[in-house]
């Protein structure tokens, strides 16, 4: 008797155990996420970089409840203590040339006067967030031997949001 009654309890806890599904308060946890955030960039060119270099980075961002505007990225030179900003990189978007690249440029060149961005968007449980996994191609040639230099970058909204990501003594031009 003992034997059926341990089977049964056995039974009836596994039951409970695979037969309750959880569902995440989406909007509960939709409300406290952040309405835009640069969570990473990284460089995924190898090293040695020269001034005729054309490095290719990578970043991560989501959004929520927003579309995406401007992405800004800005270079420093870390060589001393103190900062320098040596160059300014606009995309008027998230996916294209830099502001700076004429408008009939191919958009089959691989990289415009200073850079290109582009982005993909990975499916997420989140019906109004959008992640985006993206590459920026950025040409050195503005940058000088035996820096070393720190990058910046800032996702912004279509309504003017902004979220920056540091990367402090990212690479060095020899």
């Amino acid at each position: 008797m003992k034997k059926y009654i341990s089977a049964a309890l056995t039974g009836l806890l596994a039951i409970t155990m695979f037969s309750c599904t959880k569902k995440a308060d989406v909007v509960g946890i939709e409300a406290k996420l952040p309405p835009v955030q640069l969570s990473s960039i990284g460089l995924i060119t190898p090293a040695p970089f020269s001034t005729t270099s054309v490095i290719q980075l990578t970043f991560g961002a989501t959004l929520t409840k927003l579309t995406p505007g401007a992405f800004d990225l800005e270079i420093y030179d870390n060589t001393t203590s103190t900062q320098t900003l040596v160059q300014t990189i606009h995309f008027n978007s998230w996916s294209g040339f830099d502001s700076t690249t004429p408008a009939t440029t191919p958009a089959t060149t691989p990289v415009g006067t200073a850079g290109k961005i582009s982005y993909t968007n990975p499916d997420t449980t989140y019906p109004n967030t959008i992640v985006y996994n993206g590459t920026i191609l950025i040409k050195l040639n503005k940058l000088t031997s035996g820096k070393i230099y720190t990058l910046k970058g800032y996702a912004r909204t279509s309504d003017g949001q902004v979220s920056t990501f540091t990367i402090s003594k990212l690479f060095t031009v020899s």
